[in-house]
């Protein structure tokens, strides 16, 4: 008999909002294998189960938890959900950010935690990772082997559900984005069926899981290729540190770079609050996947600006993320924060608006002190990424030069109204001069709001459509930013 995690407490208060305890655990128990686990929300362990969430300004909630521990588990898991229509998400590093996962109320979670299997062929320059592994599990397997793989800026974010996005990195412009390094998944399907999804076994279906795949089931292993390491894994990282007098020059600095962006460098930036003037201060990272030597010509504008604070150091490659803005970008795993975040992408660099922007954002800032949000900046190359016809994958922005998250971070619920007319007037504002025709957004990143035009543009989304009837016909997975049925 299937082993099950039940410790059932009648009485005990869970922190689970709207916990309603139906019969799951007699439903699920008898398909499950014997390392599965399920736990109700009045079972004293249930939190504990539960991937914690980066992000919880709006979130999903759960009666229930399984930790399967088979691809045959998701497959009875999916079934039986199916047949008496109860509502599912998947979760694995809990990054998700979009504020659509909180149409989900008293649903099943099921928690991929025992999918961690990491299997490097340096032979074959091949990874296959399972479905809740995260990239810190596998950055120094590769490292330490000699190799590479694009990974995103945060170490805490699931690898296959970041890759279902598209996977934006610094890396891009040499190696692509995650998705054109995907050779085939194992993916269990709304029928509850168990396939291999590749360019050769359901081409049609590997074609929307590049950039929509969050639509179409549960990936539970991904193999990927894998590069020997640039440089032989030392990468540049420069660190800059503005005052609000800077920001027109830094802005001119990476317009600069809107069709020159060499394919081994990589810029970023964001702007925050001085503690004591609360006035915008802008910081600026460089990682450039070569020498110190090679990169200087790239770096003296910015060191010509005379920076307040500035790092010029070779580090390698696996030591990126935690060593980039002096430091304190590797302090961005931190879970249960409470982050209000909208997006925009960017074809174009206008100066203009950043400048107004960031005079706004300082205004902002005095007039409402409980506020402490940010500004993230990411400008990749679009080398590698462009060289793959926009036809070959369901994700829609080739073409993007810039991503900019507008991070509201704060805990005051009384200034949600004020903080989300700023966000929305600037993600406005952006998108009326990013040179995309309407607001386009990276579904990875986007607030939920944008709709389904914006995440995977109106020239896929005929497609994807037909491809969700077929695959998905019932809407079983739909929860985050969905693509709609008509």
């Amino acid at each position: 008999m299937a082993r099950h995690l039940l410790l059932w407490t009648s009485f005990l208060v869970s922190a689970s909002i709207g916990c309603s305890v139906g019969n799951d655990a007699t439903l699920f128990g008898p398909s499950l294998s014997s390392g599965a686990e399920i736990s109700v929300c009045t079972d004293r362990s249930f939190n504990e189960t539960l991937t914690p969430r980066w992000d919880i300004f709006t979130q999903p909630t759960f009666s229930t938890v399984i930790k399967p521990a088979t691809n045959q588990d998701i497959q009875n898991i999916v079934k039986i959900a199916a047949q008496h229509q109860i509502a599912f998400s998947v979760t694995s590093g809990g990054g998700g950010v979009t504020t659509t996962l909180s149409k989900l109320q008293d649903g099943l979670a099921i928690n991929l935690v025992n999918f961690q299997s990491v299997s490097l062929d340096t032979k074959q320059n091949t990874l296959t990772v399972g479905g809740g592994v995260v990239f810190s599990q596998i950055i120094d397997v590769l490292f330490k082997n000699g190799k590479e793989l694009p990974i995103a800026s945060v170490s805490c974010l699931g690898v296959i559900s970041t890759t279902l996005g598209g996977g934006w990195g610094s890396l891009q412009g040499l190696r692509g984005l995650l998705i054109d390094n995907l050779l085939s998944v194992e993916l269990v399907t709304a029928s509850g069926d168990l396939i291999t999804v590749s360019a050769t076994q359901n081409p049609d279906l590997f074609w929307a899981l590049r950039g929509a795949g969050q639509n179409f089931g549960i990936v539970t292993s991904a193999t990927y290729k894998v590069y020997d390491a640039t440089n032989g894994g030392q990468v540049v990282n420069a660190d800059f540190a503005f005052t609000a007098a800077n920001n027109r020059s830094v802005w001119e600095y990476m317009q600069s770079y809107d069709e020159s962006l060499p394919a081994n460098m990589a810029l970023s930036g964001f702007a925050f609050a001085n503690a004591t003037t609360r006035e915008a201060t802008l910081w600026v990272n460089v990682i450039y996947f070569g020498t110190v030597e090679e990169a200087m010509p790239h770096l003296e504008a910015l060191i010509a600006m005379n920076p307040t604070n500035k790092n010029i150091s070779m580090v390698p490659w696996n030591e990126e993320i935690s060593q980039a803005y002096f430091g304190v970008a590797g302090n961005a795993c931190t879970a249960n924060n409470r982050v209000n975040i909208y997006h925009a992408a960017l074809k174009q660099t206008h100066v203009p608006t950043w400048e107004s922007y960031f005079a706004n954002l300082t205004q902002f800032y005095l007039d409402y002190p409980a506020y402490a949000g940010r500004v993230v900046i990411q400008k990749y190359s679009s080398g590698a990424v462009a060289a793959v016809p926009d036809s070959q994958t369901a994700y829609p922005l080739r073409d993007t030069k810039t991503m900019v998250l507008f991070e509201g971070w704060y805990t005051d619920v009384t200034i949600d109204g004020p903080v989300n007319a700023f966000m929305q007037q600037s993600r406005q504002n952006f998108a009326a001069t990013s040179g995309y025709d309407s607001l386009s957004a990276y579904v990875n990143y986007a607030h939920g709001d944008e709709g389904p035009a914006a995440w995977y543009s109106t020239r896929k989304l005929t497609k994807l459509m037909s491809l969700k009837k077929q695959w998905d016909p019932k809407n079983l997975f739909s929860w985050y930013n969905a693509i709609p049925a008509n």
